[in-house]
């Protein structure tokens, strides 16, 4: 080993700060991607929910669309500009609830863009 020359004392800080910089930023990056997979997780969860609910025998679209509401709203970051839509259609002969869940996506911390994050969630409903 030879002992360093006096124009590189100093460097090894310079280069540990660098390198930890960077480990941060791959850190954070990857805590945003976890808290973006976790919302879009939550989403077609709470559109999977209301589906299931307004099928259900005597329940309404307003039924869903809360029971989404309430879904989404302990489990992700409140979204002002979010949209929930329930429909029903006959596919092959029986009817389906259709829940169709767009929210925003969050890209940083919890802000993004509005309505980028679209699910959508079907069930059989339920006759007499």
């Amino acid at each position: 080993m030879r002992p360093l020359s006096s124009d590189e004392r100093g460097s090894q800080i310079v280069s540990h700060t660098l390198v930890q910089s960077l480990v941060v930023v791959v850190i954070l990056a990857l805590l945003q991607l976890g808290f973006a997979l976790h919302t879009r997780n939550m989403a077609i969860d709470a559109a999977s929910e209301a589906a299931r609910r307004v099928s259900l025998v005597g329940a309404t679209h307003r039924d869903g669309i809360e029971r989404a509401r309430a879904l989404l709203d302990a489990s992700v970051v409140t979204d002002p500009y979010r949209q929930i839509h329930v429909t029903e259609e006959i596919r092959d002969g029986f009817p389906v609830v259709t829940v169709e869940i767009q929210t925003r996506l969050p890209v940083l911390g919890p802000l993004g863009p509005a309505r980028a994050l679209y699910v959508k969630a079907s069930a059989w409903k339920e006759s007499v």
